[in-house]
């Protein structure tokens, strides 16, 4: 027994299985029927590696004839080399591309000797170029479905075309669908023009916005796409989904994987519960999120339809997009076409897993960087959308970030890019990374700032440490420079400011555990908290219902858990209803205030004049003065009231306070502060109308 792969276009590999010896005189390379002419043969026990005199063509049936027996050559390390990409790579447009008169099938699958296209059950041999197969169908394609028979060596596999934009239920059959014809004139909609700069960014997931009993949607719609584009309140009579959304007054509704996923059974949603980082067609709608799963093009329409409905209330749409990894490549059509080419690999040929997952998708790949790109053209250009948070994204190499960067700025309005920049362990050499520290290279990719939610609340992965706000200040030095949006190697144009994502623990849960205190102080914390993210320089990043203390009771990582552990609680959002006035306040303080759109550091230091209290060493203070607004941020991480004096006569009044509802007086040289208290005091316009406090 043996395994046998091509190495290089004229080297074979031989793997013996069985016992080592001489191994005679039977063994040759049959191309069909004919044996090419071997020029040396060097045995090395367990291995024999075989030279030719030409290269194997790989448009034909090839075999190893060893010991009286028929093996299938296989692709080795040739598949991974720059040669083979270089000779095979092509700038041809892939997959299906419609026309009314005639639709153009293409795939990209060099090492596959035969292909057919299976088209509503009729079967056409495709003819191979290079290394892509063609076929041209001479006819008006709409609404049918097709998939691919590819034969290799030793296999034929039906495939799904990678670049398919519609699917059956549970991704089982593709469909050539015609997007003018579905839903006309939905890509010239109108699209609201808020720039990156003023971006506040409110990250949610179909599923988990509207499924909750008191959500006020629709039964039917609960949990899928039309679910957000109802108008609807809570049985309390507060706003709920769309409505909600439109009053905190976010800006950008980033959306958690929408792309088709393989985890949850389309047909039988309610069996299972995912998150969607489990990528199955990646321009294909999720059909679970579908009121009808079975109808290909009924998903594309909702989506729209959900997309169309945000624009028109003000809102703008960030994709979460998973473009590092498969579910599984054995399964993979990705695999089934190019058999290890599409996947990242270590010195000794397995596979790669910095993401976690068991593999990474080989980005620096020409055709693989082709179809992320493709992916990221289409969704702008089909379903409209504003921009794209891509998941670990330090395994995505920085040529194909750049690429992407050429692509959205060619579009007609502003894209927001922004990704997790993790070094992760991935066979990628260090400097081709898309990390924090080689931004300078992406100048328009935004990064989640990792030194900002440690900071503020204690590091990520150790649940017992404290940060500034759980921890009576510590770091105050630190939240400083991260405030100023300039803490090494981030930049205020750069950096993502959270404390709180889908991932791990709420910052609610987390300060449960973390902080040791009662429920008021908890709650100010988590207050300080959110108050820091929105009034920091950067882009603020905010998880839907961390407003109303979002909690997965206790849970870190629920991606695959339940409805109940994951679902937004709308009865929350009546319990708390003065925190979601606190936390709007705070939202339309940032729109208002033109200085928080400032990404320079020059700029911003000559805005603000950090404060330092004798009697609250860990207390935070800052004077803002920016063209006609003057204003002071000040906040006691800790229990204690105290006053805090100033070093200026300027009159001010509170605006925003966690921990005031009303309060009318006037300070000058002094404030006293009340314990975990967050405040926005204004100077004073006018101060012969006022009362003032010392």
């Amino acid at each position: 027994m043996i395994d046998a792969y091509l190495d290089a276009p004229d080297q074979i590999t031989i793997v013996r299985k069985s016992a080592q010896g001489e191994y005679g005189n039977d063994l040759a390379v049959i191309q069909d029927d004919e044996a090419l002419s071997i020029r040396t043969i060097e045995n090395a026990g367990a291995y024999l590696t075989v030279w030719l005199t030409q290269p194997v063509d790989l448009n034909h049936f090839t075999h190893i004839r060893f010991e009286g027996r028929m093996f299938p050559l296989l692709m080795g390390r040739y598949i991974l080399s720059i040669e083979f990409d270089m000779k095979y790579s092509t700038d041809r447009q892939m997959g299906a591309t419609y026309s009314k008169n005639r639709t153009v099938f293409r795939v990209f699958a060099p090492t596959v000797v035969q292909c057919r296209l299976i088209l509503d059950g009729q079967a056409y041999n495709m003819d191979k170029i290079g290394g892509y197969f063609e076929k041209v169908i001479n006819q008006d394609c709409h609404g049918k479905y097709y998939h691919y028979e590819a034969s290799h060596n030793h296999v034929t596999h039906n495939v799904i075309d990678p670049y398919v934009k519609a699917v059956s239920a549970n991704g089982k059959e593709a469909m050539i669908v015609d997007f003018e014809r579905i839903n006309p004139g939905f890509t010239d909609h109108h699209i609201p023009d808020i720039p990156n700069d003023a971006a506040i960014i409110y990250e949610t997931h179909i599923r988990d916005l509207t499924s909750h009993p008191n959500s006020g949607v629709r039964e039917e719609w609960k949990g899928r796409y039309l679910g957000m584009t109802e108008q609807t309140t809570t049985k309390h009579r507060l706003s709920s989904g769309l409505n909600y959304l439109k009053e905190i007054g976010v800006t950008h509704i980033q959306l958690m994987p929408v792309n088709d996923f393989i985890t949850v059974d389309e047909l039988n949603r309610d069996k299972s519960y995912n998150w969607g980082y489990d990528p199955h067609f990646f321009m294909v709608p999720e059909g679970s999120y579908a009121t009808d799963p079975n109808d290909p093009i009924n998903r594309i329409i909702e989506l729209q339809t959900l997309i169309r409905t945000l624009h028109e209330n003000g809102m703008k749409i960030i994709l979460d997009v998973v473009l590092n990894h498969v579910y599984r490549v054995e399964d993979s059509n990705f695999d089934k076409l190019v058999p290890g080419y599409y996947f990242r690999h270590n010195e000794d040929l397995s596979l790669s897993n910095g993401t976690g997952v068991g593999n990474d998708f080989a980005s620096e790949k020409m055709m693989g960087r082709r179809f992320i790109a493709d992916t990221i053209h289409f969704w702008l250009e089909q379903y409209r959308i504003d921009g794209y948070r891509f998941d670990l994204m330090g395994a995505l190499d920085i040529e194909t970030m750049q690429g992407i960067e050429s692509i959205v700025h060619r579009q007609d309005r502003e894209i927001f890019l922004l990704g997790e920049g993790w070094d992760l362990p991935t066979a990628l050499d260090h400097s081709k990374k898309t990390l924090p520290e080689h931004s300078y290279r992406v100048p328009s990719v935004h990064f989640f700032n990792d030194h900002y939610r440690d900071s503020i609340k204690g590091s990520n992965f150790e649940l017992s440490e404290k940060g500034y706000v759980n921890g009576d200040g510590q770091g105050i030095d630190v939240i400083r420079d991260l405030f100023t949006g300039f803490h090494r190697p981030f930049t205020a144009l750069m950096s993502v400011n959270y404390v709180e994502v889908h991932d791990n623990h709420t910052l609610y849960d987390r300060l449960r555990y973390s902080s040791g205190k009662r429920q008021y102080i908890l709650e100010s914390q988590h207050q300080i908290a959110t108050a820091l993210v929105l009034l920091s320089f950067g882009t603020p990043f905010l998880h839907a219902g961390q407003e109303f203390f979002r909690t997965k009771y206790g849970h870190g990582n629920t991606y695959n858990l339940s409805d109940m552990l994951n679902r937004m609680d709308w009865n929350r959002r009546a319990k708390y209803q003065d925190n979601i006035e606190f936390f709007k306040s705070l939202v339309q303080f940032r729109k208002r205030e033109d200085i928080f759109r400032l990404k320079d550091r020059e700029s911003i230091s000559r805005a603000l004049s950090f404060m330092s209290f004798s009697n609250l060493p860990n207390g935070f203070g800052v004077k803002v003065s920016y063209r006609n607004s003057e204003f002071m941020i000040i906040i006691n991480p800790t229990e204690k009231s105290m006053e805090l004096g100033f070093d200026t006569q300027d009159p001010y009044e509170i605006e925003i306070s966690n921990q005031r509802h009303y309060d009318k007086a006037v300070y000058s040289r002094s404030f006293y502060i009340k314990g975990y208290e967050v405040a926005v005091l204004r100077k004073v316009a006018n101060m012969h109308q006022h009362q003032y406090t010392d």
